[in-house]
This record gives C-alpha cells, structure tokens and sequence, in this order.
C-alpha cells in the first residue's frame, strides 16, 4: 500500500466513506451537488482535488459573462479560496494540489472541506453570473459516488 492508499483509507476509517482509489490511483465522492474527484500524482508526490464548476453533462456553452465570472473570481485567489479555475473540454474546473508530505487523514478532512464548501459558492457565482446573461443554470446529474447530504464539513464534522 502506498502512502496515498494509506492516505485514504484512514481517511475512510474516520469517515465512514467507502472511498478505494482505483488503477489510476484517483477515486471520487459527490457533496453537495458536486463530484469531487481525488488524484495522486505520484511524480510530483502530491494529490490534486478538483470538480467541476459548470455542467459537463449540459452541453451548455459558456458564456462571456461565465468567463468574466471566473477571472474575477481567480483574479487573487480569494474568491476561490485560493483554489484555481481551469479550463478543460469546455467546462471550468477547480483544483487545488496537496503535498503528500505530512498530510494525514485528519489535516485532509480540513483542506477536503474548505475546498469542497470554495467548490460550491464558485458554482453558484458562476451559475449566477449565467442566469443572469441568459446562459441558465443547471446542476450534476446522480452518480454512484459516494453521497453525502449536507456539506462536508458537517459530514466530517470539523
């Protein structure tokens, strides 16, 4: 077991979560109307967490006021909780990269549920920032993730 394997599975002990990083060493859990996806990056030794802050499955095109929306937000990192947007197959996705290093299942909890709670409010300026340009909103479809009602931090209690 590697020291991400172990990571998680801690993680998952605390939790209660059935969270089992697959071959790609990555695994997933929705909060929230959220996917969040958890990577280890074994050449750069850290783990990035990202989720989508617009709809893949919509078929939505972004707007320019979505656009202005996410440059705003990432302009000094405080509206992304210092967090950073991107743009991948035409959706805005929120990452942030953790050093493995002296990361434990509790300290992860913490950094998994800030990042999860900037997740949903860039979400929302975002799907904001669309109805109000006409774009509409819409959110994440079902998965078979691992569901958490209520945000993560009251699920983790922290």
């Amino acid at each position: 077991m590697n020291s991400f394997e172990s990571l998680i599975a801690d993680f998952s002990a605390k939790t209660g979560l059935n969270l089992v990083p697959d071959e790609r060493q990555g695994c997933f859990l929705e909060t929230d109307g959220l996917i969040v996806t958890i990577q280890y990056r074994q050449e750069a030794d850290d783990v990035v967490i990202f989720a989508p802050v617009t709809d893949p499955d919509s078929g939505t095109t972004l707007t320019k006021a979505m656009y202005e929306k996410a440059l705003s937000l990432s302009y000094d990192g405080k509206g992304t909780s210092g967090a950073s947007l991107g743009l991948v197959a035409g959706n805005l996705i929120l990452s942030v990269h953790l050093p493995m290093q002296g990361l434990d299942a509790d300290s992860f909890g913490v950094k998994l549920s800030l990042f999860a709670d900037a997740a949903v409010s860039v979400k929302a300026e975002i799907a904001a920032a669309a109805a109000a340009d006409d774009g509409g909103e819409g959110g994440l479809g079902g998965s078979e993730a691992n569901v958490l009602k209520g945000n993560l931090s009251q699920f983790l209690r922290i």
